[in-house]
């Protein structure tokens, strides 16, 4: 397949905004493709050519792009930095350089999708010395038979910025459509695969039958089941029918953990290979974990040296970042906290209802203290009891209870009122961080406050809802500012929806856990998803969420409608 075809839909799919629009041109895209293409065209529409849980990067930045357009376009870097000033995009400035290049590439052919996913695909894999010079050698030779509007995706494709507006969530209604499968088919395909390259090529091949077919993988992480909000314990009990499992909720990283043979593999909920951090880990899980193959579901804790008690979020993202691995390991001792198995030997534990994956949990789990461990968890339908049990889980330093429907199977991806938050804090949302604005005063030189959003579920798009400046210690907004530096953009993003122009637009990755004390309406003009909230406080940094994870529109109108409930009662 040219590649010619594919670029020609990018470019359609970058001047629309339109959700249907864009479905059909993706839809038609997919209708022909052949059947050895399908699994690159897809990956290539997402940006990437690997799968979101493998953790590689082209390691290929501007400068290096930069000499790959001279050495293609015969153009200087001058020329080139000088077209970048006035246009601002570097994928554009390839367009520009093609258009009237000067160098001429003899017997140069057309680009094939194959030749340009394997020369991309390949760039994480050159090391050594005089790596760099190859990297620029390889995306040279694609630019050098490159049209002026092959180059310019071929760029972004590089940078990892397509600007096409097709995130994963998009591609569920196009597949469906353009091979005339359900909708909920091709999504529950994804949740098991994490792949909508192989969920694409199933459904083209065999329709729902191919789809059906899919399953679970040792080794390839699955879409977690997650849990809804709800206001008491009352309201929890009503729903489950007057009893429920309630588990002790922790503060952690969700993991899962997968074992196949000796080989232990640590994913996180957004599908990131966090094996490599956690090396103390990975001999406790082989012995812990009784099966030969087996995927479970935990949440990963820092440890207080001194209390023996969790210590909150922040600190097991320190873990993360840090460098010195064996300083790390003896600073900041973790827990592996298990609560659900959703693969076993050679059967997929997912239709199987909580208690029966809980008895089989409880067997294959060999708890080794300070390290592995089996959530603590009771069941019942006592109020008092159950209280009881969340004091007992305060005390320990814990969030508070999840509850869970004893019947219900393991939805994976899925957000739905069979698993419960209980809390006594207060409500919190999870927004997007869209832009930011200059410190003043002694927060000079720093980002001193940001403008956040959330997603409104039909459109993928961010609309905003407040702005954000209260309840960052001065390291961390410090830290932020160098975290979201080079997520600058020059415009705002495709997809934010706003109104408030702050001093930087900022690409949505990053996403910010605040608390609030009311929720109000708000016209457009100024917050464009029509709420707003009043004293917002910084809680966390979400870094087990990405943007299409934040709280939706709707989520927040729900919100604000239970909250003028209470208001009317009392």
């Amino acid at each position: 397949m040219r590649y010619a075809t594919l670029a020609e839909a990018f470019e359609k799919l970058e001047k629309t905004s339109a959700y249907l629009e864009k479905n059909a041109i993706i839809a038609d895209l997919l209708r022909k493709t052949p059947a050895k293409d399908m699994e690159m065209v897809v990956s290539l529409l997402l940006g990437k050519t690997y799968p979101t849980y493998v953790s590689k990067e082209t390691g290929v930045g501007p400068q290096q792009l930069k000499k790959a357009l001279a050495q293609a376009s015969g153009y200087s870097s001058a020329d080139i930095d000088r077209l970048l000033k006035k246009v601002g995009d570097l994928g554009e400035v390839a367009r520009q350089l093609q258009e009237k290049k000067k160098q001429v590439t003899l017997f140069a052919g057309h680009l094939t999708v194959e030749k340009v996913f394997n020369n991309i695909k390949a760039l994480p894999e050159i090391a050594g010395e005089g790596s760099v010079d190859k990297k620029i050698s390889a995306i040279a030779e694609l630019l050098a038979s490159a049209s002026p509007l092959e180059a310019k995706y071929v760029v972004r494709t590089v940078l990892g910025d397509l600007r096409i507006g097709v995130a994963e969530g998009r591609l569920r209604d196009a597949i469906a459509s353009a091979f005339n499968v359900s909708p909920d088919v091709v999504e529950h395909a994804y949740m098991l695969t994490t792949d909508y390259a192989v969920v694409a090529k199933a459904a083209a091949a065999r329709g729902e039958r191919g789809l059906e077919e899919l399953g679970l993988e040792v080794g390839h992480p699955v879409n977690p089941m997650l849990a809804q909000r709800a206001e008491t314990l009352e309201e929890i009990l009503e729903r489950m029918g007057g009893k429920a499992a309630f588990e002790i909720k922790l503060d952690g990283i969700r993991i899962q953990a997968h074992k196949d043979g000796d080989q232990i593999s640590l994913f996180t909920r957004r599908m990131e290979d966090y094996t490599s951090m956690f090396p103390d880990l990975i001999e406790p899980l082989r012995q812990a974990l009784k099966p030969k193959r087996v995927i479970v579901d935990g949440e990963l804790v820092a440890i207080d040296k001194r209390t023996g008690k969790p210590m909150p979020f922040q600190e097991v993202l320190k873990r993360r970042r840090k460098y010195e691995i064996k300083e790390a390991i003896e600073q900041l001792p973790i827990e592996m906290h298990i609560f659900d198995v959703m693969f076993c030997e050679k059967e997929s534990m997912l239709d199987r209802p909580y208690t029966e994956r809980r008895t089989v949990l409880e067997k294959i789990v060999e708890p080794i203290a300070g390290k592995v461990l089996v959530v603590e968890q009771i069941v019942s339908g006592d109020p008092d009891e159950i209280k009881t049990f969340m004091n007992k889980s305060i005390g320990m330093g814990h969030e508070g209870l999840l509850a869970k429907d004893l019947k219900a199977n393991y939805r994976a991806g899925r957000r739905e009122f069979v698993w419960l938050k209980l809390k006594p804090t207060v409500e919190t949302l999870d927004l997007a961080v869209v832009g930011s604005f200059a410190g003043r005063g002694k927060r000079a030189g720093t980002f001193g406050s940001y403008l956040l959003a959330a997603r409104d579920s039909k459109t993928d798009k961010l609309y905003t809802v407040t702005k954000l400046g209260s309840g960052f210690t001065d390291e961390q907004l410090e830290e932020f500012t160098k975290e979201f530096k080079p997520l600058i953009v020059d415009k705002k993003p495709a997809n934010v929806v706003a109104e408030i122009e702050p001093d930087l637009w900022l690409k949505p990755k990053i996403v910010f856990e605040i608390i609030y004390e009311e929720i109000q309406k708000s016209p457009a003009e100024k917050h464009t998803s029509g709420f707003g909230l009043r004293f917002p406080r910084f809680v966390k940094l979400r870094e087990d969420k990405s943007a299409d994870e934040v709280n939706t529109v709707e989520e927040i109108e729900h919100l604000y409608l239970e909250q003028q409930k209470r208001k009317t009662r009392k």
